[in-house]
């Protein structure tokens, strides 16, 4: 049995260089326990979707230990779902034909065909895209294809999830709709969450704790505890004094910082 320390996703050391020896990710640490939920916000070039990649596997010749629950982050019994920027739907395939595929890689809800189809339709209508479930990616729109990306990572069921600012192509409305669908889904099917935005409220409402990512690869990200609001219900966040010191907070680590 893995001991508390190496519980949940553990992150020991971890750097990334480019070739030429130029860091992307210099010596980052970092624990999130199992089902924890931690939102990652820093400028451009600070290493936000080098992390996800090296997490999922993608960057093979980094530096450092990734672990989870005492075993390698990459070890079979591990399944990572990412939704990465450019959404990775396969342009070919229908909506209902991309989630499908991933479900069967993954051997996801079950082997019945019938249970698939149905946990499909379900996180379709979840994300408000079942009308479009015949449809090809590249006849929808930015914000539409993120939904399916997203009803994607979470219908096979993954261990650790991985989002890289998954809703940064919706509208305001729709993004704040889709925020509380995101929470209200996770809570309902727990995964070791990282989620990569660029905007400071979401980064607020949505993490247990917000990791703040240094402009300089070498230095260390800073981490802000913010249970105190993530544990507040979702409609009123906004409005409360909890918010509003968390917000100040940051942004006074971004004009020192940034």
């Amino acid at each position: 049995m893995s001991s508390l320390r190496n519980s949940g996703l553990q992150i020991q050391e971890l750097q990334v260089e480019y070739k030429g020896g130029r860091l992307a990710l210099g010596q980052m640490n970092l624990a999130l326990p199992e089902h924890g939920i931690y939102t990652v916000i820093g400028p451009s070039g600070s290493g936000k979707s080098t992390l996800l990649r090296a997490i999922a596997g993608l960057l093979p010749g980094y530096e450092g230990e990734l672990s989870f629950n005492g075993k390698s982050v990459h070890d079979k019994d591990t399944l990572i779902g990412l939704v990465p920027q450019n959404y990775g739907l396969l342009p070919w395939k229908t909506v209902r034909d991309n989630i499908r595929i991933a479900m069967k890689i993954t051997n996801s809800a079950g082997t019945g065909k019938e249970e698939r189809e149905a946990q499909i339709t379900y996180w379709l209508t979840s994300m408000g895209i079942a009308d479009l479930a015949a449809r090809y990616p590249l006849s929808l729109s930015g914000g539409q294809q993120q939904r399916v990306a997203i009803a994607r990572a979470f219908a096979i069921r993954p261990t650790i999830m991985l989002l890289d600012e998954p809703f940064s192509a919706l509208d305001a409305i729709t993004r704040e709709a889709l925020q509380q669908l995101f929470l209200d889904n996770w809570q309902a099917h727990p995964a070791t969450t990282l989620f990569v935005t660029h905007d400071v409220e979401e980064a607020i409402l949505l993490g247990q704790k917000i990791i703040m990512m240094a402009p300089a690869a070498q230095d260390a990200p800073i981490i802000l505890d913010n249970t105190g609001v993530f544990g507040m219900k979702h409609t009123d966040k906004r409005d409360s004094n909890e918010y509003f010191e968390q917000a100040k907070a940051i942004r006074k680590v971004m004009q020192e910082k940034w």
